[in-house]
């Protein structure tokens, strides 16, 4: 068997063997709180160590009764103990035997920090400098020299410095941030060091004038006279107790006047350094009882530059001069105006009083008269109004006092923008008045100017001439109260066929409602659908006492829609479509002269018979309208032309010139007349085409120019040449014609069938 497997087997026998006859601990000792040094059986530690003891073995444990661990810090044992709580002792080194069942031994440690006093320090060569200047109490007990003290962590100690005669305390140095106070609170939160620090004092002497009065030396009241050790240079408070009784005397008043350096009250006074005593009087005047009240009581006054005295009764100095006031206008703690009448001595408002022997013997008391005033609180709904108070600006709230019994005017606008569709109006003041109005003023009145919200209905119909939209209830401007329900109908207009509706309000339907509580717009769209007038095809001249058209005359259809813009065709020949619109009878397109979207105006076939027919009216992809065409042999018609509100002739004079008011016919002279639907001519005509100048179309009927009763039988009556469906009508103007309105009122007649008057301008 080789040296290493017998090292191994005696090893094995070997932990057998001592874990059969002995069982180890692992114990731990340490301190609390960590750092402190302690010894384990003669060996010293610093930190927690966990030692393998054989149970049942015997150990000692030592811990320093103090120990030193930073400067100006250390700890003092208080005691073992183990981790059973079984075990504990006071005691500094513990004998202890190993048990499994304890884990640990502590040793409880506490922490104190040093309060060191630094006193003073003796310099041999001067041995009066040795005297102490005074004495310091710590915690109570005194010290005369240099101490050292151990306090446990926040600790509170308090210092004292009790000067000796001749000297003053200084302060405590810079532990205590230099306080000069002769008393130190400090908490220990670590090592801390003070310096007592005396001064070599001068003795100041305060009297009073008259004596045993009170004088306060660094605001500490004492009688007169005062001896007070001061160190040089250091500055101290002159006061003084004003007012005073008399010690000896309590009816007797005192009030401060001047020290005897010329200083005021409460004063700043700097020792000099010299060392000769000093000596300061405080000298006071005799004191009056004094009064003020105001009436009403709990007013404001104003005496010796302040208004906020919890009462107005003083002590005033004789021979001193005190400033009152009495504020012209206040208000009390109610919110009620007050207006100052006058003192009870007659004085003014802002008045010095002093103070006379008399004062003194007797007191002085003086009254400030106030008169109310009425307050009247004005505010508006909505908030933000500007109104108008005895012509001053208020806006939304403000209160006015008046006097009782005036009269104030108020004025708020009766109608207020604010915005292009909202507005505001005057709804009547709280107490039911008009806008501008006169309030006479009895006693506080709060009034509101109240307002209605108006909002403005935008109604808007695409495009723009396809429709009407009614409103119920109507409103001139389009302004409603504000939730208001209004009912819209979209009413349509010839050409035109509702479609939906856009904006605040929705939907298919041709009426709606909606509710005014904010400004709407609605928009109605409208498709176009092309219409053609029901009463039927007119003659072109315009209206003529038979509904009819002649054969071969020029005609108009009236609508809407009936073409997209207006369209004029070529003279010659007349198109049959024009700007996408034809007009049928049966399969003929009929000649067009032109189109736009409320006429159009063509040829009548001449061949026509007398009767009625349908024409179909197309524009583009839109569907066809119909309208009635009823043909008379005879259906004549005049030209004319309108001169602002009159309608005159269309005529020509003897030279061809157009007869106007700038050229009038000439009584005796020949005139010629244009119009239509005369009737058929003696020779047929090429529908679409104008006439030629040669030969002549005379009409096949004959013809009468009527001048009231007056019957004229023409020169010529046909058509007209290089015209389409225009006829003529040449006569000579009598010279005797009945003149009306400046001209001669004319018509003809075909075969019975008469046209409409004209007026012919006439010189």
């Amino acid at each position: 068997m080789s040296r290493r497997v017998l090292f191994l087997v005696s090893f094995f026998s070997l932990t057998v063997c001592l874990t059969a006859q002995e069982q180890l601990v692992a114990t731990r000792v340490f301190t609390e709180p960590t750092g402190a040094r302690f010894y384990v059986d003669g060996v010293p530690y610093l930190s927690a160590q966990t030692f393998m003891w054989t149970a049942g073995s015997k150990h000692t444990l030592t811990a320093e009764r103090e120990q030193y661990q930073f400067p100006g810090t250390r700890t003092k044992f208080q005691g073992w103990a183990d981790t059973t709580g079984r075990f504990s002792s006071s005691l500094d080194t513990v004998n202890i035997i190993a048990d499994p069942t304890v884990t640990a031994y502590r040793a409880t440690m506490s922490t104190e920090y040093r309060l060191s006093i630094i006193f003073y320090q003796c310099n041999t060569t001067q041995p009066d400098a040795c005297r102490p200047p005074g004495t310091i109490t710590v915690g109570g007990a005194s010290y005369t020299s240099d101490a050292e003290l151990w306090y446990t962590p926040n600790n509170e100690v308090t210092l004292q410095a009790f000067p000796n005669p001749g000297f003053v305390f200084a302060g405590w140095g810079p532990a205590s941030n230099n306080s000069t106070s002769f008393i130190y609170t400090h908490r220990m939160r670590g090592p801390a060091t003070f310096t007592g620090m005396f001064a070599q004092g001068k003795r100041v002497t305060l009297l009073s004038d008259p004596a045993d009065l009170q004088v306060a030396p660094d605001r500490a009241p004492q009688y007169a006279p005062a001896e007070l050790d001061w160190a040089m240079g250091s500055r101290h408070v002159l006061g003084v107790v004003s007012p005073q009784a008399s010690k000896f005397d309590s009816s007797k008043l005192y009030v401060f006047h001047r020290w005897s350096n010329g200083a005021g009250a409460f004063d700043w006074y700097t020792v000099n350094n010299t060392n000769q005593p000093e000596t300061l009087t405080a000298h006071y005047v005799p004191g009056a009882r004094v009064s003020f009240l105001t009436n009403p009581a709990g007013l404001k006054l104003r005496v010796e530059g302040r208004d906020n005295w919890p009462v107005y009764n003083f002590v005033w100095g004789q021979g001193l001069t005190y400033p009152i006031a009495a504020p012209l206008e206040q208000t009390d703690s109610r919110g009620r105006r007050w207006v100052f009448k006058g003192w009870s001595n007659e004085g003014p408002a802002t008045q010095d009083i002093t103070i006379t022997p008399d004062h003194v013997a007797n007191g002085f008391r003086l009254v400030a008269n106030y008169e109310a005033q009425s307050r009247i609180t004005l505010t508006s709904n909505p908030p933000g109004i500007l109104m108008q108070v005895d012509g001053e600006d208020c806006r939304s709230s403000c209160t006015v006092f008046r006097a009782e019994g005036a009269q104030v005017r108020l004025t708020t606008p009766a109608s207020l923008p604010m915005s292009d569709s909202t507005r505001l109006e005057f709804n009547g003041w709280s107490d039911g008045s008009t806008a501008t109005r006169l309030l006479t003023v009895s006693g506080d009145a709060s009034l509101t100017a109240n307002y209605r919200s108006l909002y403005r209905l935008t109604t808007t119909a695409e495009p723009g001439n396809s429709g009407l939209l009614r409103v119920e209830p109507p409103s001139p401007d389009g302004f409603y109260e504000a939730d208001t329900v209004v009912n819209i109908t979209a009413e349509t207009k010839p050409g035109f066929r509702f479609r939906r509706w856009e904006g605040d309000l929705a939907g298919t339907f041709r009426s709606g409602n909606i509710a005014m509580t904010v400004p709407r717009a609605v928009r109605a769209f409208f498709d176009i659908t092309p219409f053609a007038d029901q009463a039927g095809v007119r003659n072109a001249a315009g209206e003529t006492p038979d509904a009819g058209v002649a054969p071969g005359s020029i005609a108009s259809i009236y609508g809407a829609n009936l073409a997209g813009d207006y369209v004029a065709g070529p003279a010659s020949p007349l198109a049959q479509t024009l700007g996408g619109v034809v007009v049928r009878l049966g399969n003929r397109l009929l000649p067009l002269l032109f189109v736009s979207p409320e006429q159009i105006n063509l040829q009548v076939p001449s061949d026509l018979e007398e009767g009625s027919y349908q024409l179909a009216i197309r524009w583009d992809t839109y569907p066809e309208v119909f309208s009635t065409l009823r043909v008379s042999r005879n259906a004549p018609g005049l030209f004319q032309q309108r001169v602002e509100s009159t309608l005159f002739a269309v005529a020509s004079d003897a030279e061809g010139k157009a007869v106007s008011l700038s050229n009038p016919a000439k009584l005796g002279d020949p005139v010629t007349l244009f119009g239509t639907g005369f009737g058929p001519y003696e020779r047929p005509a090429i529908d679409g085409f104008p006439l030629p100048e040669a030969p002549a179309f005379p009409l096949a009927d004959p013809l009468e120019v009527l001048l009231d009763d007056k019957v004229i039988t023409p020169e010529f009556a046909g058509g007209a040449p290089g015209q389409v469906g225009t006829a003529q009508v040449r006569f000579l103007l009598p010279a005797d014609a009945p003149l009306t309105d400046g001209g001669v009122r004319l018509r003809i007649r075909v075969n019975g069938k008469e046209s409409n008057p004209v007026l012919l301008p006439v010189r």
